[in-house]
């Protein structure tokens, strides 16, 4: 059966190799990231080759209106979330005693973003 999946933080590392395995097991995969084109696309490129079709959607998270752009667009372009992956995820890349609030706040916000409400039909 074939389901579709959003995994978040999907281009690279655990999320890349998450997309993979669901796109192994026959789900349509939405890879978001940040940035990250040619990383999302590669994958892509390798989700095809083994006959999974899949998108790449580059997106901030952090941004409510982009959350809902995202969660429209899976469904447009490959239909309704059924299974999300909320992989997403940020670090400072100093020393936690060195983290100021500003980096502290964007690592909470990226690592609980209010994805799943407008993902759900």
């Amino acid at each position: 059966m074939w389901r579709t999946a959003l995994v978040t933080g999907g281009a690279t590392g655990i999320g890349a190799e998450i997309g993979r395995a669901l796109a192994a097991a026959g789900s349509t995969v939405a890879v978001n990231h940040l940035g990250q084109d040619s990383e999302a696309h590669a994958l892509l490129a390798a989700f095809e080759r083994d006959g999974s079709p899949g998108i790449a959607v580059n997106a901030d998270l952090t941004d409510p209106i982009a959350v809902q752009t995202t969660a429209d667009l899976v469904r447009a372009e490959i239909g309704p979330v059924d299974i999300l992956v909320n992989n997403a995820g940020s670090y400072p890349g100093v020393p936690w005693q060195e983290t100021d609030e500003a980096a502290w706040n964007y690592f909470l916000d990226v690592t609980s973003p209010p994805i799943t409400a407008p993902a759900t039909p």
